[in-house]
């Protein structure tokens, strides 16, 4: 059994203290207006239930509840579901804390399943993985999954050598103080002087390999103009 991500320490913490997620439900509803446009066109239908991987503060979460009857809104952070309960479309929402890779829905029960800006924030690939696994398994046969992570090409990365080694340097660094984070945490420090994450840049090879390994057809990727240029992947079940 997969266990829960080390990065869950983090933004458990940065939960507790409003870092790094934004509630800007207008930018939610603008940028949901531009998926579902997308989804219409692979053809969503029906849209009754959604789960939502890593709802925030709910800035997405609140525009999905327009169009859904039910969102199954998910989290690490007790504090970022507390916020998200209090959006104008709470009523349509229901709210999980995730202690493991596990989505707590029963099998082909979901028309959507959409995660965005979450999964290049675990460090433990074994739990991206685990993830996209219990997507295929809460969806229904022809529904959709959109899975926001940054690819060279889009989030303002060209892929040139320069900026390749530039950014792998900054890894390496990042791995370390991260780790002394981590640390600091778990020993009970909450507000220390910087503010550090795990970020990963994804292979759309590897993606859409390992979508189809589990389950999904038709995978695509898409550079949709959002915030300069964003990438998501959409694959079908």
């Amino acid at each position: 059994m997969i266990k829960s991500s080390a990065s869950d320490i983090e933004w458990r913490t940065y939960g507790e203290l409003d870092y790094g997620a934004s509630d800007n439900l207008s930018a939610g509803l603008e940028e949901w207006s531009l998926l579902k446009a997308h989804l219409h066109q692979l053809g969503l239908d029906p849209m009754q239930t959604c789960v939502e991987l890593g709802c925030g503060s709910g800035r997405l979460t609140n525009a999905l509840a327009q169009d859904f009857a039910v969102v199954h809104a998910l989290d690490v952070s007790p504090h970022r579901l507390t916020i998200t309960n209090r959006v104008p479309n709470s009523k349509n929402i229901v709210f999980h804390l995730l202690q493991k890779p596990i989505i707590p829905l029963p099998d082909d029960t979901c028309d959507l399943c959409i995660s965005t800006h979450v999964l290049q924030h675990v460090s433990d690939l074994r739990v991206v993985e685990n993830y996209f696994c219990e997507m295929s398994r809460i969806l229904r046969s022809g529904g959709l999954a959109v899975i926001h992570v940054p690819v060279v090409g889009a989030h303002g990365m060209t892929g040139s050598l320069s900026e390749v080694a530039l950014r792998r340097t900054k890894e390496f660094v990042k791995k370390g103080v991260l780790s002394v984070t981590r640390g600091l945490m778990r020993a009970g420090m909450r507000r220390l002087p910087w503010k550090i994450d795990h970020y990963r840049v994804f292979n759309f090879v590897w993606l859409s390999e390992a979508l189809c390994s589990r389950g999904f057809s038709s995978v695509e990727l898409r550079i949709l103009p959002w915030a300069g240029g964003h990438s998501y992947v959409f694959a079908r079940n």
